[in-house]
This record gives structure tokens, C-alpha cells and sequence, in this order.
């Protein structure tokens, strides 16, 4: 498929079970029973094919291979209650110290290097997903990190250290002693891969995208959210259908901020006193007639009186009508045309895109994409990414293993199959990622048929693996893997 690493987890997390090389609390496994060699085996397979690998140390959660909640059940401890194994000073830290003392320092019959020498080992992980998908499920103090990380450079000083913490944090950039950090995308943001692989980069730390979901799965499930946006644009052009004689509109601001209330309170007080207008009216033409005639003599007997004519008792009305206020701005009569409201509905789509477009997931498409190096740009890339997760067959090489967590690809293709269920449980996604991958190599396969396009790479142009499969020779000629196992 073109993959250059793998990111195994129980070759790194392998505590609690029966079939583990820690099957009880500081109970180890002696050298050469079968949970060491199925774990060696896979080194050395991976070492032969060229693959590097990345093995997480322990685990938030409490799978059946080992997590967190494992060293606390064995101390009697809450498992749900992670701050005893993150306390420098408790047992439970010890304890898991120790486990990963015995992991690293196990010598491998077919190297003869243990893990912490074996450069197949591209990086240790100090957890997988640790804190939780919220960042805040008991996530790992920063002064446990820097510890662990350093006794991980201690045991293996050549060996790359990545944070497990869930996500770039701020406050773990600073750790020398961690080279890089990783963020995991359920579902798929390429947003959050910028800012992810940006905030890394500003403190020259390599960033990994340790898994994304290739499912597409959020994303065929919201898409339908983006005809949110088809409904101002019919609304805008079916404005356009209404009756000519509807328009413009006649509105003040005041009524577009209070949807027209304060409009139907003044019509209906208007409505109750008739005869306001009329009274202003009137008032206005008495006034005009006391004034129509200055020289006319007047009729009133104190018109010869001693009081000067200024007096308030014998003043006559004011010629002037009553002043009535102008409207405020926001009571002047507004005309809102046919184009003005086409226009406001068009514009009501640019904040609806914003919000989609910030919440919906990004199709796997366009993240994988982001995560192929262009180096035209100078923009920030994750230094590799990792998809979860990738099964083949059982030993007998007769049945697809099945993990049912919905994230389970199968590899290789089964020849007495046809192509469209060649890869049961996952399909083309097969295909999509294999392209991707021998696009970031920027190789073309050495499987492929001369000329192929490796963009243009289909199910059908994947090679198909005999069954069963053959095993690997040792140096002393012994083969081991395949039916041999």
C-alpha cells in the first residue's frame, strides 16, 4: 500500500492479559515463550520489509492488551481515577516505569537488539490518546511527560520521543526531551491540521498526524447541510416572482428593529383619536384668520386700554402654528425596493457558509490532500500521518481478520474474490489511501504497470498477494511467518 511505517499498539501496550509479556503486576514473560516471539517476530518482519515503526506505550483507555486502568486495578485503585498513575511518587507510576524498563531492555533472539537499540524503531510513544478525545479526561500533567520522555531518551538516546497526549499542547512544546507531537482527527478537520501542525511549527517541533477517520463517514452524514445555502438563493429569486404593485416597501428603522410592533401600536392609538389631524388642522386657521386683518379696528373694548399691548392678558394668539417635531432617523419613512431585499437574502448566505463550513467535517478527499507535501508552499506539513487501522489475514490466510470498530481496512486483495469485495470492510478507501501514499513518496510503485498514473490508481490495479503466503528466511536459512508460524 505504500506505507513506510506502522504505529502498532500491541506491540507496545502488552500488560493485563494472559497472552501478554506482563501478565500480572511485575510478571514477566521469560524469553522466547509466546507472547515475546509473536512480538519479536513482528520487529523483525518489519525490519526485513524496511518499515518503521511507532509504538505507543500504554493507553487511555481499557482495552483488552493493556491501558492506564490496568496498573490501577492492580494496585486495588479506582480505574477510572488516572491521577495515581500520573503521581511521580506512587507505586502505580513505578510500576509502569518498570514495565517499560523490561519492554525496551528484552533482547530479541532474531536481532539480537532489544527495542531500545533496534532502529527499526522510529519512535517510542509515551501513550495513545492520552486525556481523551475532550483533552480534559485526566490528561497527562506536563512534569509526567518530561519525566517519562527523559527515562525514554535515557533507555534509548537515539530514538525519536512522541507526546501521546490527545493534541498539540502549549505547555508540552517546551520539553526537550519530546521530538514530536500528534493530534488524531475523528472526524476529519483540515482546519484543525493547520493549527495543529502550525502550533508545533512555531516551537520547531515536528508534528505527526497520528490517526484521522478515512471513513468519510461524518462528512457523507452532514454534507446535506451545504443546501442550507440553496434556500436564500431561491428566496432571493422568487422575490422577483411577486407582483410588481407589492413594491417598493415603505418601513422606518425602527419598525426592521422591532419587527414593525411599535408601526401597529401608532395606527392603532392613530385609529382611536380620528380627529387629531383635524384639530391641528383647525387650530393652524384660526390662527391664520386673527392675523388676516392687521389694520381692521378691533371689537374688543380694552383695545384702548392704558395695558401696553405686550401684556399676557391682552395679547392677541400667535400667528405662528403650532411646531410640530421633526421624526427622528429612525422614524423616517425608508423605500426598500425589490433588488434591496434580493440582495439582503443573497447576503444572509455568507455567515450560514461560515458556520457550515466551520463545523462540517472535512471530506477525506481534501485532508488527505493537506497532508501530501507540496513544496511550493511554505506553509507547515505534518512530517507523516498514520491511518487507523489496517488488518490482513488470519495465519491459515483463509479469513479477513475483523475488528468491527468501523475503521478496519483490509489488505491484501483475495484473488478468488472479485475486485468490488477484494477488500472487505473497506472498499476503494483501500485504493484512495494507497494513492496517497505513494503520492507523499512521490515514488511510482514497483508493482505497478508501466506508464499507470498513480493518481489515477484503481482497487483493480493493486496487487494481489498468493495465499498462502510465503514465510521470511532467517540467516541460517529457517523460514518463519507465513503457514510456518
Amino acid at each position: 500500500m505504500g506505507a513506510t511505517t506502522i504505529r502498532s499498539t500491541s506491540l507496545g501496550v502488552s500488560f493485563g492479559n494472559a497472552l501478554s509479556v506482563e501478565n500480572a503486576l511485575r510478571t514477566f514473560k521469560s524469553n522466547g515463550s509466546a507472547a515475546w516471539d509473536a512480538m519479536d517476530f513482528a520487529v523483525y518482519a518489519a525490519r526485513s520489509y524496511g518499515m518503521r515503526l511507532v509504538l505507543p506505550l500504554t493507553d487511555q483507555y481499557d482495552y483488552y492488551h493493556g491501558g492506564i486502568p490496568t496498573f490501577l486495578r492492580w494496585r486495588n485503585l479506582s480505574s477510572s481515577d488516572y491521577s495515581p498513575f500520573y503521581d511521580l511518587s506512587s507505586d502505580v507510576y513505578q510500576d509502569f516505569r518498570q514495565y517499560v524498563t523490561n519492554l525496551l531492555t528484552h533482547i530479541s533472539p532474531y536481532t539480537n537488539l532489544t527495542l531500545a537499540t533496534d532502529p527499526t524503531i522510529l519512535a517510542f510513544e509515551t501513550g495513545n490518546e492520552l486525556g481523551g478525545w475532550t483533552g480534559h479526561d485526566y490528561a497527562p500533567p506536563v512534569k509526567w511527560t518530561i519525566a517519562i520522555s527523559q527515562y525514554l531518551k535515557e533507555l534509548a538516546p537515539q530514538t525519536l520521543v512522541i507526546s501521546g497526549t490527545y493534541g498539540v499542547k502549549t505547555n508540552e512544546l517546551g520539553i526537550e526531551t519530546v521530538d514530536i507531537h500528534s493530534n488524531h482527527f475523528y472526524p476529519p478537520y483540515k482546519s484543525n491540521l493547520a493549527s495543529s501542525a502550525s502550533l508545533a511549527h512555531s516551537h520547531s517541533k515536528a508534528f505527526l498526524a497520528g490517526e484521522y477517520d478515512w471513513t468519510n463517514h461524518y462528512y457523507a452524514t452532514y454534507r446535506w447541510t451545504y443546501f442550507v445555502l440553496l434556500l436564500p438563493a431561491v428566496l432571493a429569486v422568487a422575490v422577483w416572482l411577486m407582483p410588481k404593485r407589492w413594491w417598493p416597501w415603505s418601513t422606518t428603522l425602527r419598525d426592521l428593529g422591532t419587527c414593525g410592533c411599535f408601526c401597529r401600536t401608532r395606527r392603532r392609538r392613530k385609529r382611536q383619536r380620528p380627529n387629531d389631524d383635524g384639530y391641528d388642522r383647525m387650530a393652524g386657521e384660526e390662527a391664520t384668520a386673527l392675523t388676516s386683518y392687521p389694520n381692521q379696528k378691533s371689537s374688543n373694548p380694552l383695545a384702548g386700554s392704558a395695558f401696553p399691548s405686550s401684556s399676557p392678558i391682552l395679547s392677541s394668539p400667535s400667528a405662528t402654528p403650532p411646531h410640530r417635531p421633526r421624526p427622528l432617523l429612525i422614524d423616517r419613512p425608508i423605500l426598500i425596493r425589490r433588488w434591496h431585499f434580493s440582495l439582503f437574502l443573497l447576503l444572509l448566505a455568507l455567515p450560514i457558509f461560515g458556520i457550515i463550513y466551520s463545523y462540517l467535517p472535512t471530506p477525506i478527499s481534501t485532508f488527505l490532500s493537506a497532508l501530501t507535501s507540496d513544496t511550493t508552499s511554505s506553509a507547515p506539513f505534518a512530517v507523516g500521518d498514520l491511518y487507523w487501522s489496517l488488518f490482513g489475514k488470519d495465519d491459515s490466510c483463509c479469513a479477513y481478520v475483523q475488528h468491527h470498530d468501523g475503521y478496519t481496512l483490509h489488505y491484501p486483495s483475495d484473488p478468488s474474490s472479485s475486485a468490488s469485495s477484494a477488500a472487505q470492510g473497506s472498499g476503494h478507501a483501500v485504493a484512495m489511501l494507497t494513492r496517497h501514499a505513494w503520492q507523499v513518496r512521490g515514488v511510482q510503485p514497483y508493482w505497478a504497470a508501466s506508464g499507470l498514473d498513480v493518481s489515477k490508481l484503481t482497487l483493480e490495479d493493486l496487487p494481489v498477494v498468493a495465499c498462502p503466503q510465503e514465510g521470511l528466511p532467517l540467516a541460517n536459512g529457517t523460514v518463519v511467518g507465513g503457514l510456518h508460524l
